[in-house]
């Protein structure tokens, strides 16, 4: 039981880092790897008739053909002037551990309402704060206008604003069930004295998708995601 509430929790870590660039309508399913155990996770983006966009990310973990767990995470923001504005973010995971945390976020009053289990909390904001899903849309469209090789962001984790560092470190080619596929290798810049690493690979070719993720916990362990089909505006890969 330990050992699949640890699974869940190294994979919801690793699921906030999947990027793509320009919002799209699009689905990629993934594959997702952690201490011998594996899950299907999947992503979509969809505009609403509203006009903002619904990023969504779920994973379900099976033992023997039967769900264990499962994770559903969504963020809705608007874009505009290639500015992310985030909306709303609600999580949620059940099965062995659950979890659960929801923010509104009132530009007019620069304030965020967030919820984590039963505790609520109104939080002062500012401009191009971000959640922890939809950063990944800021990433992928700074990685497609900028020429910088870091890129930093003020993301609101339940009542704390928290400043993350991404720095690009190579191009390489990343084998997939989908063939080779041409990547930028990111990491998160941490303190030196953490034990934990984020490495992800993006496709430039397409708009920024998350290719490749590997996650190193405090603890050692190895999380990793793998795509393993995707749409983008119809288009399959």
């Amino acid at each position: 039981m330990r050992q699949l509430q640890l699974f869940l929790f190294c994979i919801s870590l690793s699921l906030n880092s999947i990027s793509l660039a320009t919002p799209l309508e699009f689905e990629a399913r993934y594959s997702a790897k952690a201490m011998g155990l594996t899950a299907s996770a999947q992503r979509s983006s969809t505009r609403t008739p509203e006009g903002t966009y619904r990023l969504q990310n779920s994973l379900e973990l099976t033992v023997m053909s039967f769900s264990v767990g499962s994770i559903r995470e969504t963020s809705e923001f608007a874009f505009i002037d290639d500015q992310v504005q985030s909306l709303s973010y609600e999580y949620s995971q059940t099965g062995v551990s659950s979890t659960s945390e929801t923010i509104f976020f009132d530009w007019d009053n620069a304030t965020a309402a967030s919820v984590v289990e039963d505790e609520s909390v109104q939080v002062p904001i500012e401009n191009e704060i971000l959640d922890k899903l939809n950063f990944g849309v800021r990433l992928g469209l700074d990685l497609e206008l900028s020429e910088q090789d870091e890129h930093v962001y003020k993301i609101l984790d339940g009542d704390e604003i928290e400043e993350h560092t991404y720095r690009i470190t190579a191009r390489e080619t990343v084998a997939t069930p989908l063939g080779d596929i041409a990547t930028i290798r990111l990491e998160r810049v941490r303190a030196a004295t953490s034990k934990r690493k984020t490495t992800i690979w993006l496709a430039p070719d397409w708009q920024y998708l998350l290719v490749k993720l590997q996650q190193v916990s405090s603890s050692g362990t190895m999380t990793e995601i793998l795509l393993e089909s995707a749409q983008i505006d119809g288009k399959s890969l």
